[in-house]
């Protein structure tokens, strides 16, 4: 194994481990590292494989050891909006200045709008809880505020935290962080 194949493995375990271990914190429902882990490995892999790989990795990895998703389209549905902050990313990858910096800015925002739309539409279509009404998915969608309210505190919180950190790494060496992005 070469030394970048190396580093490349060594940046998706430590990923991984991090995402893993943001979703099994105590912590308020969805406030979690997974779109910030997402983001920073879409940016960081040159592949698109590893790229893809990480959210996945982190959500069956972490799914091991937390409860149940109440149907399969909420699982489907998870793990679809895990999508979303790769492609702005990867978005901000190929893009400089404030389009890099707009691109980072939608990741806080985007993903956990895009989850909460999502996973309650699925949340409302598969179970009996709700009415199959449209008073039944307003219903659902109200319940689920308070985790959208958390969702995009823990986004915002650590995407930003993710792209200082990525930042002040790329000031300590600018060459070889640069020259990967840029590829």
């Amino acid at each position: 194994m070469n030394r970048e194949s190396f580093r490349e493995l060594l940046v998706f375990s430590l990923l991984v481990a991090f995402g893993v271990a943001g979703r099994w914190a105590d912590h308020a429902w969805n406030f979690t590292p997974l779109t910030a882990v997402t983001a920073l490995g879409a940016f960081y892999f040159r592949s698109w494989l590893p790229a893809i790989l990480l959210p996945s990795a982190v959500l069956v990895a972490s799914d091991l050891m937390l409860p149940a998703h109440d149907s399969l389209p909420v699982l489907l549905s998870v793990h679809a909006m895990a999508i979303v902050p790769l492609v702005l990313s990867r978005r901000a990858r190929g893009s400089e200045g404030w389009r890099r910096a707009a691109c980072w800015g939608l990741c806080g925002v985007l993903p956990a709008t895009a989850f909460f739309l999502a996973t309650n539409f699925a949340v409302w279509a598969s179970k009996s809880l709700y009415a199959p009404t449209l008073a039944g998915l307003l219903d659902c969608y109200a319940a689920g505020l308070p985790f959208y309210r958390t969702m995009l505190a823990g986004d915002v919180c650590f995407v930003s935290l993710m792209t200082a950190c990525f930042a002040a790494a790329e000031l300590l060496q600018p060459r070889s962080i640069s020259q990967r992005a840029a590829k």
